[in-house]
């Protein structure tokens, strides 16, 4: 989340909106319902953190839920999202709440998407030692 400062009574106006890059970790799931669709999928994202003392690298995989609603006459973008593809999305953290089958009340974070972008993979990049000597 980012804070802009905007003329609102002098006070700091709180904006929701997040951007994350990740691989598609699961296969979409469109709905169709009378005039719009919702599109779910697991965005898988690493974070990685170096101890200031030892210089030791650690990373952690997550799991992230994103939806993106679109009108029934603009799927398109439904389209271009399939499993293993790299990423941006861009929107907002929303709460989603639900009663399980066992009764208990259930709650999380996902990602309300206003937009899914594919992001081309960099470039292999060969370790020309290690080919020169094979």
């Amino acid at each position: 989340m980012e804070a802009n400062n905007t003329a609102n009574n002098g006070k700091k106006n709180i904006v929701n909106t997040t951007v994350v890059r990740g691989f598609v970790a699961t296969e979409p799931k469109v709905s169709n319902f009378a005039e719009t669709s919702v599109i779910r999928f697991a965005l898988a994202v690493r974070n990685r953190t170096t101890k200031k003392a030892t210089g030791e690298v650690t990373s952690q995989s997550s799991l992230i839920t994103v939806e993106k609603w679109a009108k029934n006459t603009n799927l398109s973008s439904f389209n271009a999202i399939r499993k293993g593809i790299l990423v941006e999305v861009k929107g907002m953290l929303k709460p989603n709440e639900w009663t399980g089958n066992d009764g208990v009340h259930r709650n999380r974070i996902i990602i309300g998407a206003r937009s899914v972008k594919e992001i081309a993979r960099p470039a292999l990049q060969l370790d020309t030692a290690a080919s020169a000597v094979a």
